[in-house]
């Protein structure tokens, strides 16, 4: 990997995706576009939706490639203020022309306004044919963006524009329409009635992965777990994750590799990059989506999950003054923005994580509440003047004049004649609470309580540090106590693994300036460097014997599995693929190995025997399957696996077949499995409450409960023996 010379950032912010080798995704409504606009001796009309920097623009240009006609692409935003009909129409017959003498060499005298502006048809009698002419009779399509930039309303130029469109659909030219609209009109258009309709949403984790990693590629090595934290943190918005990635590139280019503490110190920086995008959403938002996503930002929700309830409760005890449907309205203006998405009637969650950190951050919501306040009082205390001020006046006039009058009628009372009496008064009698303690009953005869197994350091796992900013290995008991720190460092540390007999751990350390496979005891003492290397070590898995470490390494130019003897000697490569292979377990008898390959196009879970022969694939499906987790007896594996949307806990035999979902827990994503040493449970780590904790579930699914529970984040848990 050279990274000696300066290297173009590849991630585009600040522009519409043109290149096709940097457009990612979008297969499916590129198809469905083909289909409806590529059929011959058709007309047809093409709606795209999308939320503002959500690809529409980008995707119109790859259309270009994708569809027979001739495709052009019009971009309204740039009309002016003051432009009526006829001068829209020259804009864009001038758009047209340039398009032609750019794209084909075909040259069109230059459009005359004055020709738009004094005969209403000249755009599809005169001009248009023209270009058919000039095409030699090509069918074309007409592609316009930014259809909302248009100015809107009761004779407005978006109105105007609309009705031309059935004109110029009904005129016989052989063409069709595809529009570019953020919102779909609340009073839909004539021309829009049969339509053919397209929301664009966010890219799924395949797609978005390679929009991750494809741009950078020979600059940039992403580790799984910082690809994992930018779609943690994006959700697949295109315009976020390249946002996130731009400044990832910038920061990690001259080291080459990218851990998700990278991600998380470039994340910050994204957001200030992504101000413009932010500070539009709030200012076209209505005054009470602003006080719902000020809400919404502020409440943590379990498993991510917010209910309209709890909003209802926090604004009512904040005294917002919003009724029940105002909110309920308010979101629904945000799930139609993109910014919220509607998980059932009333339950809600960000679409994107870094708009949640930015709203907390940025827009709290006391702060919002007193501009709404200091609005309506503002408001009130002017119409309070206007109404009230000068009968109020006169009132106070009449009322003095009167006890003016009665004063001068009523003789003056003796000053001296009024005493005061003080009054006493009984104090209140203190509270007091009384503890009581029950009377034995002699007639009761407890169960003998059998002698609790003592606690001992059962699962290790990774915790983030918020003070030092960084992962450290800490342990714990099998019920979440005896919580202890075994290191203790300024880089992270991360990826334990227990040795069969409990006396000592692997891990994965930066103190050396790279990812280094470590071993210290099981009380965090005596660590020591196994792989000492230039490029980066990772994924460890110790064999059960205790004389073997396998893992995987970059140390020639590709993620492979290498095995080396416990004390750091003999390191001997085991895989070799020109894709990466990393994640090795080992099977509880030492006689296998199943890890992770990326070697027919997408993350699968293998197994091999423990000298690197017989490979065989064991998971097939088009999206990730990884982190293989052999059970004691060895009859199965459990891993991670995203076919049904999100990250869940699968198992299967270990042959692969009879694959089942276990965790079955569609709104959150659950990693990591590591089996309890009875082989009847099974640990792996969670967002399913809102931050990443620790779980425990059966081994045949359900009964899931909380290991965890602390504002830090708990991940990568190992049960040992």
């Amino acid at each position: 990997m050279d990274n000696e010379q300066e290297s173009v950032n590849p991630y585009v912010i600040d522009a519409p995706v043109v290149e096709e080798a940097r457009f990612f995704g979008r297969e499916k409504v590129l198809t469905w576009a083909k289909e409806i606009l590529g059929a011959k001796g058709t007309k047809r009309i093409v709606v795209l939706r999308g939320s503002y920097r959500i690809g529409k623009t980008s995707l119109l240009h790859q259309l270009r490639r994708h569809l027979p006609q001739r495709v052009f692409l019009i971009d309204l935003s740039q009309a002016g203020n003051e432009d009526k009909l006829g001068s829209l129409l020259w804009r864009i017959g001038t758009s047209i022309a340039a398009i032609l003498d750019y794209d084909a060499a075909v040259r069109l005298s230059s459009p005359e306004v004055n020709d738009f502006l004094t005969n209403s048809d000249y755009f599809h009698e005169t001009f248009l044919p023209r270009v058919y002419k000039a095409l030699k009779r090509r069918r074309l399509v007409l592609a316009f963006d930014e259809v909302d930039s248009l100015e809107d309303g009761e004779g407005s130029l978006r109105g105007s524009f609309y009705t031309y469109l059935s004109t110029l659909m009904d005129s016989g030219l052989n063409l069709s329409l595809v529009l570019a609209l953020e919102q779909w009109p609340e009073s839909p258009p004539a021309i829009l009635g049969d339509a053919y309709r397209w929301r664009l949403g966010h890219l799924d984790d395949v797609a978005a992965t390679d929009l991750i990693i494809e741009p950078a590629k020979g600059v940039l090595e992403y580790d799984f777990h910082a690809v994992r934290r930018i779609l943690d943190l994006t959700s697949g918005h295109p315009y976020f994750t390249q946002l996130l990635c731009h400044v990832v590139f910038e920061r990690c280019a001259l080291s080459g590799r990218v851990s998700a503490k990278d991600v998380e110190g470039a994340a910050e920086e994204a957001i200030e990059l992504g101000l413009p995008y932010l500070e539009r959403v709030w200012d076209e938002s209505s005054p009470r989506a602003r006080i719902v996503l000020a809400a919404f930002a502020s409440l943590r929700g379990a498993r991510g999950i917010l209910l309209e309830q709890d909003l209802r409760f926090l604004l009512g005890r904040r005294g917002a003054g919003l009724s029940p449907s105002e909110i309920s309205e308010g979101c629904q203006e945000l799930v139609d923005g993109d910014v919220l998405e509607a998980l059932g009637a009333t339950s809600y969650r960000f679409r994107v994580e870094l708009v949640k950190t930015w709203v907390s951050a940025r827009r709290k919501l006391d702060s919002v509440l007193g501009m709404r306040r200091t609005k309506q009082v503002a408001a009130t205390a002017s119409d309070w003047m206007g109404r009230f001020l000068w009968p109020l006046i006169g009132l106070l006039v009449v009322t003095a004049l009167t006890f003016w009058l009665l004063a001068s009628w009523q003789p003056l009372r003796e000053m001296n004649q009024a005493s005061a009496t003080p009054v006493e008064t009984e104090a209140a009698p203190s509270l007091s609470y009384v503890l009581v303690t029950p009377t034995p009953d002699s007639r009761f005869t407890p169960t003998p309580i059998p002698t609790p197994r003592p606690p001992t350091l059962d699962i290790a796992y990774k915790l983030w540090d918020e003070q030092a900013s960084n992962w450290e290995i800490y342990a714990m008991s099998r019920d979440g106590s005896l919580v202890t720190r075994l290191t203790d460092n300024d880089v992270d540390d991360s990826s334990p693994v227990w040795s069969s007999d409990h006396s000592w751990l692997t891990f994965v350390s930066e103190r050396d300036g790279n990812q280094e496979i470590y071993r210290m005891d099981m009380d965090g003492s005596e660590p020591v460097n196994l792989t000492n290397n230039r490029a980066a070590d990772w994924t460890p898995s110790i064999s059960p014997d205790g004389t073997k470490v396998v893992f995987s390494s970059l140390r020639d130019g590709n993620w492979e599995l290498y095995l080396m003897d416990a004390d750091g000697s003999q390191p001997a490569r085991m895989t070799f693929n020109q894709e990466p292979d990393y994640s090795p377990a080992w099977s509880p008898d030492g006689s296998k190995i199943a890890f992770v390959s990326e070697r027919d196009g997408n993350l699968e879970i293998y197994v091999m025997n423990a000298d690197g022969t017989a490979e065989v694939r064991l998971t097939r499906n088009s999206l990730l399957d990884l982190s293989p987790a052999w059970s004691p007896d060895g009859s199965s594996i459990a891993f991670e696996s995203y076919r049904d949307g999100n990250m869940e806990i699968y198992v299967m035999n270990a042959d692969g077949s009879e694959q089942r979902n276990l965790s079955n827990y569609p709104l959150a994503d659950d990693h990591g499995p590591s089996w309890t040493v009875d082989g009847f449970g099974i640990v792996f780590y969670s967002n399913r409450d809102g931050n990443w904790d620790l779980h425990l579930m059966n081994a045949q699914g359900g009964e899931v409960s909380g290991l965890t529970n602390s504002p830090s984040l708990e991940q990568e848990p190992f049960w040992g023996s």
